[in-house]
């Protein structure tokens, strides 16, 4: 437990002293986010904070993991490595978008070939077990992609992304520990110190962002825990006090924030006839926003849920994923349902308000005749 202790308090320590530096550093290059088009902020603040948030994380990591851990792990960390120096390429000179797919396709394929850690089978959802050799590849790969640009996408106003991170590491690390996957606990908690660092200068009003290094390589990172956390969770004993009986349904719920937003927004956007990936400002956050929520506001609201859901997870425990993915997916359709009406009543609403103004401001303009005078 001490050591859980010493790499997240090591982790926060470093991260929190190298951000002034890096902030003033970036300001000096102008490694700046410029405000305009979709994006929401109104100054031009510094981006690429992934970066301390790095360093944090992997010195921790190598100070206080036993060497055990780090042999376990090396592999893993190689990956994270690349995913964050791919968004770190892609902050400083824009990537392409298939050059970030190859990229986040070969972290993959070091997960799932070389660490072995993926979806073995389907766990009894559609009442399915055991898949193919080549299906098992296909399909962790494939859930690694969406985990991790899923994450990307939802890094949209101050301190969410970083919230997120924080609430699914602590879940992760805490099971990892109480079951026996102690390397996994460890980086878990050297995360959350160097996450609860970035946000005392990412929450509103925001010094510093996150940008694609950040946010790619967290995001990959919450994917090999999720798939590890699935796999692992299936393997225990079932006598074991702290297995959950859903073994897809609780990752979910978990990392059901930037999944389901996700989801949402790709539908609506192919339902309109575009196409999933173009860029809008229909994501919750944004809805949220528009509202009338400040960034704190609006994050404190995301949190609030996404604790709500990790307590679901916790409440249905003991019932399968026949019972825990409905009542997720039902109750994440419910709450956006719930949103979106009260978004259209309001918009609704500032039209009806508009259109009395124009009437009244009609009713008020009088015609003025000109009087013709002799010359």
């Amino acid at each position: 437990m001490e050591k859980i202790f010493l790499l997240s308090g090591t982790a926060f320590l470093i991260t929190f002293f190298l951000f002034p530096v890096f902030i003033r550093a970036f300001k000096r290059r102008n490694f700046l986010d410029a405000p305009g088009g979709r994006k929401i902020h109104t100054v031009q603040t510094p981006s690429m904070g992934g970066l301390p948030v790095f360093i944090g994380f992997a010195i921790a990591s190598l100070i206080w993991m036993p060497l055990d851990a780090l042999l376990e792990l090396k592999f893993v960390l190689s990956a994270l490595s690349i995913m964050f120096i791919i968004g770190f390429r892609d902050d400083l000179i824009d990537l392409k978008a298939l050059q970030k797919l190859f990229g986040q396709l070969a972290a993959a394929m070091i997960i799932v070939g070389v660490c072995d850690i993926r979806l073995m089978s389907l766990y009894g959802l559609f009442g399915i077990y055991e898949i193919a050799e080549f299906w098992s590849y296909l399909i962790s790969v494939f859930t690694i992609i969406v985990i991790t640009n899923a994450y990307n996408l939802v890094d949209g106003i101050d301190g969410l992304a970083g919230s997120i991170g924080v609430i699914a590491s602590v879940f992760f690390g805490i099971w990892f520990f109480l079951t026996g996957f102690e390397a996994y606990a460890y980086v878990s908690f050297a995360l959350v110190g160097a996450l609860l660092a970035f946000l005392q200068f990412n929450w509103a009003p925001s010094r510093v962002f996150m940008g694609d290094t950040g946010s790619l390589f967290i995001g990959f990172f919450l994917s090999i825990l999720g798939i590890k956390f699935i796999d692992a969770n299936y393997m225990l004993p079932e006598a074991n006090e702290w297995q959950f009986m859903s073994f897809i349904g609780t990752a979910v719920a978990i990392l059901i924030i930037p999944l389901y937003d996700t989801i949402r927004v790709f539908t609506k956007r192919m339902l309109k006839g575009k196409s999933p990936m173009h860029p809008d400002k229909t994501h919750i956050h944004h809805i949220l926003l528009r509202l009338g929520c400040n960034h704190s506001q609006a994050t404190g609201i995301l949190i609030t849920v996404n604790v709500i859901f990790v307590l679901l997870a916790l409440v249905l425990k003991d019932f399968s994923d026949l019972v825990v993915l409905p009542t997720i997916l039902v109750t994440a359709i419910a709450l956006a349902t719930i949103l979106d009406l009260i978004f259209k009543s309001a918009i609704d609403k500032r039209k009806e308000e508009l259109r009395e103004r124009n009437r009244a401001d009609r009713k008020d303009t009088k015609v003025v005749p000109i009087s013709k005078t002799a010359g």
